[in-house]
């Protein structure tokens, strides 16, 4: 059977979940895109281009427009353009590169037209709605005891509901930074193991490094710098300005901490026998009782390990 009506077969049936079940769709959205990616290994883009128009008319007759769109932004257009250059037999990072800034320039046009056609009052109607929610769970709570256990701390319930409002108008204002990460995500898993199906059944394509020589560009330092300036300069009255710094500092200091991991798989590669074993131990129990300060570690880590190249990892790759 010609390998096309294979990613036909699969594509569809992963976008059929994706419309038919709303529990299922981040599952089905990564079927999807591996299909898409392997399926470029396979077919040509044409013929890829086919598949995935075909898919498209799948989730408008499923989900219609408004879920067309969704599926567009956060999962189609990254994963078909990733399975594309795949198919004009790019390398990995170039591939991830362009799937990186295809994801970001979707999402920012789903949140673009999301924000025009909803305008403030809407918006407003959502953060209302959520401190509703929480208020309704809170009450469910107050017959489970929940306040009583509060109020014997010197919490008073005024106090509780206080904090549940920020709470909710912080996640809110940060949902920018988590639709980002949502669909940066994606494309991360996909790749990832679309690398591994390749490996396990002898692929030629999607070869990368390690994951212990992974290490950031060194571009992405001014974004965290230009971000805290933002953050900065709209704290004193909490404007516009310092929620989009802090939402960039949200996505920025995530993958931070990615390649702050990695660098730390490095080091840990290089340890004797005997310490790699007590390295995790320190680290987990660092986490458990200092999650901020070890999160802000591995973070700075990440951005001081692209600076200065403490790995020496750009050095070998301008040697090669």
């Amino acid at each position: 059977m010609p390998h096309i009506i294979y990613l036909a077969c699969i594509s569809s049936v992963a976008c059929l979940v994706m419309g038919q079940s709303p529990y299922l769709t981040f599952l089905a959205a990564i079927v999807w895109g591996i299909s898409m990616v392997i399926g470029g290994h396979y077919v040509n883009g044409k013929q890829l281009a086919f598949v995935f128009g075909l898919n498209l008319l799948l989730i408008y007759a499923i989900t219609g427009s408004n879920g067309l769109f969704y599926a567009l932004c956060f999962f189609g257009v990254p994963s078909f353009l990733m399975g594309y250059l795949l198919s004009l037999k790019k390398d990995y990072y170039d591939i991830q590169k362009m799937g990186v800034l295809s994801a970001v320039f979707t999402v920012s046009l789903f949140l673009a037209l999301t924000y025009f056609y909803l305008g403030e009052t809407q918006m407003q109607d959502i953060q209302m709605q959520a401190e509703e929610y929480m208020q309704e769970n809170l009450s469910i709570s107050n017959n489970s005891g929940l306040y009583k256990f509060y109020e014997e701390k010197g919490i008073s319930r005024e106090e509780i509901g206080n904090s549940i409002t920020r709470v909710v108008q912080g996640l809110v204002k940060h949902l920018p930074a988590f639709y980002y990460l949502q669909t940066l995500l994606t494309v991360v898993i996909i790749l990832a193991l679309s690398t591994y199906i390749c490996r396990a059944k002898n692929i030629p394509a999607l070869k990368k490094r390690q994951f212990s020589e992974d290490v950031m560009p060194w571009q992405f330092v001014w974004g965290v710098i230009f971000a805290l300036s933002l953050w900065l300069w709209g704290r004193d009255e909490m404007t516009s300005i310092y929620y989009v710094g802090s939402n960039l500092l949200v996505i920025l200091a995530t993958i931070a901490m990615y390649f702050g991991l990695a660098s730390l798989a490095y080091r840990w590669n290089r340890l004797k026998p005997g310490k790699k074993r007590l390295v995790p131990i320190i680290f987990i129990m660092a986490g458990l009782f200092f999650t901020l300060p070890t999160i802000m570690f591995i973070g700075l880590l990440g951005i001081f390990d692209s600076l200065l190249d403490y790995r020496k990892m750009r050095s070998k790759e301008e040697v090669k």
